[in-house]
């Protein structure tokens, strides 16, 4: 189970939920974007179960445990390797201005759609 991955990399670390709430605050606060904020409740959620964090909590994710962007997706089973390249394709978590993830066309056309929270 991804979320039991997840849990298992943040422990290696030595995050607890909250180390990860005050660092994922820090990325919202500086990005202006409170979407970035992973609350600890959110990443037990997630962590306990195969609730689906968005694109912007993988985002942090990515950043607090140093792990590509890329690399996280594929915990999902979704493969940038095959996106476009060019324009923030091919596995880039930010859009061209640097705040937003998704933020290029081809990610909306590419990734595979879910419910996200």
């Amino acid at each position: 189970m991804v979320g039991q991955h997840l849990r298992e990399i943040r422990e290696k670390l030595n995050l607890t939920l909250r180390d990860v709430e005050t660092q994922s605050r820090r990325i919202a606060e500086g990005r202006q974007n409170t979407e970035y904020l992973f609350t600890a409740g959110r990443l037990s959620q997630v962590e306990n179960s195969n609730s689906l964090p968005s694109l912007y909590k993988l985002a942090s994710l990515s950043e607090i445990y140093q792990i590509p962007y890329p690399e996280l997706l594929r915990f999902y089973g979704i493969e940038t390797s095959k996106w476009p390249q060019g324009n923030g394709g091919g596995g880039s978590p930010v859009g061209g201005d640097g705040k937003e993830p998704g933020s290029h066309a081809q990610w909306a056309s590419s990734a595979p759609v879910r419910g996200v929270a």
